[in-house]
């Protein structure tokens, strides 16, 4: 049977489906919920149910009267002027006494469904032409070596050595490998040398360390290494974003400086964000087991699934349990946003486009949103995802984004 709700696309003979109007659809499900539908129009629902992923569960959560009436409430905390709008519509419906549940569903159905749709989709990068692809990720990673070289590693396809302090510098496939040689070269000393890998924004990149520890570098991101790791411990200097992938040595210690504060691990899986822009340095462990270490203060210890948050401003220290994925999707080519403000989502997708943001309402910072989008999209397309909530409308020229509050 032929469902309603999708289109055909082909794209160099390949043949996909696409839903036509996520809005539509929002509301034809919210007359579903309520039995408002003829037999025909529920069987192309059902159809819906049956073939994408996780709306049976979403259909569930929409008939709960109490979830509805939390989502109202998470609106109306994260938007002052909307939520004393409501406030005011609430008691004239109330003197009329016709507010219901379902009233408030229409609200969140019709915007939240329509955009769990659009927001959510998997990432086709297949399917991007090549304009996108270079769009997005076309920043010019460089390795700078302690001998004072520079090297682009969009065109360094050979094998590099540095003789002096007896390592090598194998780039391929957007891996950066550093090796330390088996035998010394003529002239080559056991000095250290240490070497820079800058990410600018809108790119990433992955470096192997000479013990096999792999670092995955987000945009706008600086990391600096020892050609090899001599004495007690292994330390590098981080100034961005990075996935930790470390080689275990019990022995030696891994630590990555950061800002005012150091994170020591001895094998293990984390991520820790520290830009300038952002207010402080969040550690989020995947797996093993991490120390917080601050100059003055006793040593602190996370568990996997759990953040530590340092305050730049106050100096402070906090441990949440959190969804390790919000916080490690990048490194998968996803942006993932889980009832996060628009102010906070746009200072991750600026840093991937390369953009200045500028916002003409203050209102429109403090939209909030969840759902995944493919990192490698252009970025028109990303902003039209969320310019189709209804709440904000974007205006790009250049590089210049200016936010705007519908």
């Amino acid at each position: 049977m032929r469902n309603p709700f999708f289109k055909v696309i082909c794209n160099r003979g390949n043949f996909t489906r696409e839903m036509k109007n996520p809005f539509e659809f929002a509301k034809e499900l919210l007359r579903y919920t309520r039995e408002e539908l003829s037999k025909e129009e529920e069987k192309g629902i059902e159809q819906v149910l049956l073939e994408v992923k996780g709306m049976n569960t979403l259909v569930e959560e929409l008939k709960d009267k109490n979830r509805i009436e939390h989502e109202m409430h998470i609106i109306a905390k994260f938007d002052t002027e909307r939520a004393l709008s409501k406030l005011k519509n609430r008691k004239q419906v109330k003197r009329r006494g016709i507010l219901s549940w379902i009233a408030a569903a229409s609200v969140v159905v019709i915007g939240g469904v329509s955009a769990w749709i659009l927001l959510s989709q998997e990432p086709d990068v297949d399917n991007l032409s090549v304009t996108e692809k270079f769009e997005s990720g076309k920043a010019i990673v460089t390795l700078e070596m302690a001998s004072g070289l520079k090297y682009r590693l969009d065109t360094l396809s050979s094998v590099v050595r540095n003789n002096r302090v007896n390592v090598a510098f194998d780039n391929n496939d957007g891996v950066l490998k550093i090796k330390e040689q088996d035998s010394l070269a003529d002239g080559a000393t056991k000095e250290i040398g240490y070497n820079t890998v800058n990410v600018p924004y809108g790119g990433t990149y992955t470096v192997e360390l000479c013990d096999g520890t792999k670092v995955y570098l987000n945009s706008g991101t600086t990391l600096e290494f020892p050609s090899r790791f001599d004495g007690k411990v292994r330390s590098v200097i981080l100034k961005g974003e990075a996935y930790f992938d470390v080689a275990r040595n019990v022995s030696k210690p891994f630590v990555v400086e950061v800002d005012e504060m150091k994170v020591k691990v001895l094998g293990t899986s984390f991520n820790v964000k520290s830009y300038v822009d952002e207010p402080g340095v969040y550690t989020t462990l995947v797996e093993g087991s991490v120390a917080i270490l601050r100059d003055g203060q006793p040593e602190k210890k996370i568990k996997p699934g759990e953040q530590a948050y340092y305050n730049k401003g106050v100096g402070t220290l906090s441990i949440a349990e959190v969804d390790v994925n919000e916080f490690t999707s990048w490194k998968d080519g996803v942006f993932y946003f889980k009832d996060i403000a628009l102010e906070e989502i746009l200072r991750i997708v600026s840093r991937w486009y390369d953009l200045e943001v500028f916002y003409m309402n203050q209102g429109a910072k403090s939209v909030i949103y969840s759902g995944k989008l493919p990192m490698y999209s252009s970025v028109e397309d990303v902003l039209r995802k969320f310019e189709i909530s209804g709440d904000v409308r974007f205006e790009l020229k250049g590089r210049t984004l200016t936010v705007f509050d519908k």
